[in-house]
């Protein structure tokens, strides 16, 4: 027993100063691992360490991918795997504080039909919008009507009108002018714009099925200015969340927009990327928005030649400004004129790393396409950016489609 502490010990001390932060279901056999890593010389850091010994899987992948993560390569993916079990337990829903529930409502179609949607109350730059997702109005139209209640608990209806909107298949949000009647009825929140951190916890509010519910504890997966990606454990989401805000100390950080089954995830073509070393499964979550993107919608419609957008970078260097209107659909990579790989958008898309995943060679041409406008739009463009990594020449082309 003394030895099997004793080589605990100096295992959590020697992970630590690697930088590997290893989770608490693995810690417990950080002694196997040690002994075989001392017994072979092998380094934790090596991704092909698990054909070579027999340990613990779920050890040595949660080892080796908080070892990885460090590293930079997979630094943005690492949270989305998970053990076989969860480590949470469901929590029971907690009563939400009372000015955030004067600044959640429901959109609906008109004042007979049943809530479709959440959305909230949010003040940026000196006015007071209504936030939602863009596919809620593409479910119930472009003119519906909130629901809020007055001091009685009765609700009262108010018609409003989109004012803008972001692309469905990146900002998927749209903003609209509260009437001033309304204004009674709801306490605006405050938009917090820094990104939580992966590992934390944050809150959320919102409407599932016509019901109010408060999630006091909601974990962070992944964060960058395009997504957060989080898990709400206190119970699964159901129908008519999305436009609901996530909120850290009060303040929203993000719409919700989605969920992504693990199931999809497992059949997408970027989680085959992540695949071929580790079989690991990984996490259901759900898509949230950013609120900077919220603050460009406002910042567009305030200011109509607003040129603001979130820098596109290759190898740190920016390819150019990506709009609320537009998604990025995928990257290519070429070499010598052949197309040797694509990658499509994914989730956890870091639009200030496009590299990942891509072993670049010095002649490589690479390609960003990204697409302007949706479903719904009538002026659809396809836009690319071309990149010459040998001269560092960029071209931008534009084309409709």
């Amino acid at each position: 027993m003394k030895i099997q502490t004793g080589l605990a010990s100096i295992g959590m001390a020697a992970l630590l100063l690697t930088g590997i932060n290893p989770p608490a279901y693995a810690q417990k056999n950080i002694p196997k691992v040690l002994h075989k890593l001392l017994l072979q010389k092998k380094l934790v850091s090596q991704p092909n360490l698990k054909k070579d010994l027999h340990l613990n899987t779920k050890a040595l992948d949660a080892i080796t991918f908080s070892k990885i993560s460090n590293q930079g390569g997979f630094r943005s993916v690492a949270p989305l795997f998970r053990p076989n079990f969860s480590l949470f337990a469901p929590r029971p829903l907690q009563p939400p504080p009372a000015l955030i529930r004067r600044a959640v409502f429901t959109l609906q179609y008109d004042p007979q039909s049943r809530g479709s949607g959440s959305a909230f109350a949010v003040m940026i730059n000196k006015e007071v919008w209504g936030v939602t997702a863009r596919h809620v109005l593409d479910d119930i139209g472009r003119s519906p009507f909130m629901s809020v209640n007055d001091k009685s608990g009765k609700p009262v209806f108010f018609q409003i009108h989109s004012v803008r909107e972001g692309n469905i298949h990146g900002a998927d949000i749209a903003i609209f002018r509260i009437p001033p009647k309304a204004r009674a009825f709801i306490t605006p929140l405050k938009p917090d714009y820094q990104l939580p951190q992966a590992n934390s916890f944050v809150q959320s509010a919102g409407f599932s099925h016509g019901n109010f519910g408060w999630f006091s504890h909601v974990g962070v997966l992944f964060a960058s200015k395009h997504r957060i990606l989080a898990r709400y454990e206190d119970f699964p989401i159901l129908s008519g969340y999305c436009g609901s805000p996530l909120l850290k100390n009060g303040k929203v950080i993000g719409v919700f927009t989605g969920i992504f089954p693990a199931e999809t995830a497992q059949k997408a073509d970027w989680f085959k990327l992540l695949s071929r070393e580790f079989k690991t499964p990984i996490n259901s979550f759900n898509h949230i928005v950013p609120i900077d993107w919220v603050r460009m919608l406002v910042q567009e419609t305030q200011h109509t030649n607003s040129i603001e957008g979130t820098p596109l970078k290759f190898l740190g260097k920016t390819l150019g400004l990506l709009h609320t209107d537009e998604n990025v659909h995928s990257i290519q990579q070429l070499r010598n004129g052949v197309l040797i790989k694509t990658i499509y958008a994914y989730p956890f898309m870091d639009y200030n790393n496009l590299e990942r995943f891509l072993d670049i060679a010095p002649t490589d041409m690479i390609r960003i396409t990204l697409h302007k406008g949706d479903r719904s739009s009538s002026r659809k463009k396809v836009i690319r950016y071309d990149w010459d990594i040998a001269t560092e020449k960029i071209e931008r082309n534009e084309e409709k489609i």
